[in-house]
């Protein structure tokens, strides 16, 4: 397993490619650290997209019923990308100025050939 860092200059742009490829993905999504320890938000639904903006980063999530769920991270630290030895995208983290982790782990990891080569 490996993670590869993602400068904030590209945020917006491998959160888009990353959303257009795995729109209807079933992911979890869990948040370490802080007040609340570990606890997981939501486990196996489909993602329905991470967006990026100036003020914070925002995972949506499509829950049972049809209705939605978004995940909001104000002020981001660091973005990452976690891959397998064999190159297949394993979860994204989103690190606040706190240090708390948000952890978005796809459910059947996928080839994300998607990623701009600034990945690090």
């Amino acid at each position: 397993m490996r993670t590869r860092h993602v400068p904030s200059a590209k945020w917006r742009s491998t959160l888009d490619d990353l959303s257009r490829s795995f729109s209807g993905a079933l992911i979890s999504l869990e948040v370490v650290g802080g007040e609340v320890g570990a606890e997981e938000e939501v486990c196996n639904q489909p993602l329905r997209g991470i967006t990026s903006d100036r003020s914070g980063v925002t995972v949506l999530i499509e829950k049972a019923g049809g209705l939605h769920l978004n995940h909001r991270i104000a002020h981001p630290h660091k973005v990452r990308i976690v891959e397998s030895t064999e190159g297949s995208l394993i979860a994204v983290e989103i690190e606040d100025g706190g240090g708390v982790q948000n952890l978005v782990r796809f459910l059947s990891p996928a080839r994300p050939e998607l990623f701009d080569r600034a990945v690090e």
